[in-house]
């Protein structure tokens, strides 16, 4: 009897280690992601105005713009439920993009640290890492941000060229049908070489923010986490 519980309390801790060891794993993936996805339901209509007005400068819609004209016309014209137009595919991106570029980060940044033996990363091997997740997770999500692009810019198209998606999937799945898998990765490159020099100053520097702070004024919210997130979202 002694013998069989013993038993079940092995096989109970074992269980238990390889979940805990799961979800070590999937833990800087599911809060990157999730930490990107909340943020977006926020910022979506900055996000909105800002594409409309790129597309003023590219000629895809006349007259000089200004964030107060934009938002104005896009209330008047289309509704206040239009600045989130190309939700559902800003949230696929977020849910790829930056799930991938965090967590890759992460467990490369873990790896490193395993290999300095617990000493400090080198600058150069922290740009490098946050390089690397960068181009690396734009790649993943590098669909998805096509399919944002092209439904936030629906509406500023002619009613007979607008192509109407009806959501994220939709998007993708049409793209797939009318043009070929590949033109899901249309532009990348330059995407890429954006994602790659972006995240390379973020990491880094919200890394080399940590190590100062921390050493000079403590390991707090305020006093460390706050002043090295700042400077690392500089670029």
């Amino acid at each position: 009897m002694a013998h069989s519980q013993s038993s079940a309390v092995q096989v109970e801790n074992i269980s238990h280690s390889a979940a805990f060891k799961v979800y070590k794993a999937v833990q800087p993936f599911v809060i990157g992601g999730s930490a990107g996805m909340t943020a977006t339901v926020f910022i979506q209509p900055v996000d909105m105005i800002k594409v409309r007005m790129q597309l003023h400068g590219e000629g895809v819609m006349n007259s000089r713009p200004s964030v107060i004209r934009i938002a104005s016309e896009i209330v008047t014209h289309e509704g206040v439920g239009a600045f989130y137009h190309g939700l559902s595919a800003a949230l696929l991106r977020q849910a790829t993009y930056t799930t991938a570029r965090f967590g890759m980060h992460r467990k490369m940044t873990e790896y490193l640290e395993h290999r300095h033996k617990g000493q400090r990363v080198p600058l150069l091997e922290k740009m490098a890492l946050g390089a690397s997740a960068g181009g690396l997770a734009s790649i993943v999500g590098s669909p998805a941000d096509l399919a944002l692009l092209r439904m936030q810019a629906d509406f500023t198209l002619p009613v007979e060229q607008r192509r109407n998606y009806t959501g994220a999937f939709n998007a993708l799945f049409r793209i797939v049908k009318e043009e070929g898998a590949l033109a899901l990765w249309r532009g990348c490159a330059p995407t890429v070489v954006r994602a790659m020099s972006l995240n390379m100053g973020l990491f880094a520097g919200n890394e080399q923010g940590k190590e100062y702070f921390g050493k000079k004024y403590g390991h707090g919210f305020w006093t460390m986490q706050f002043p090295a997130s700042a400077i690392g979202g500089f670029p």
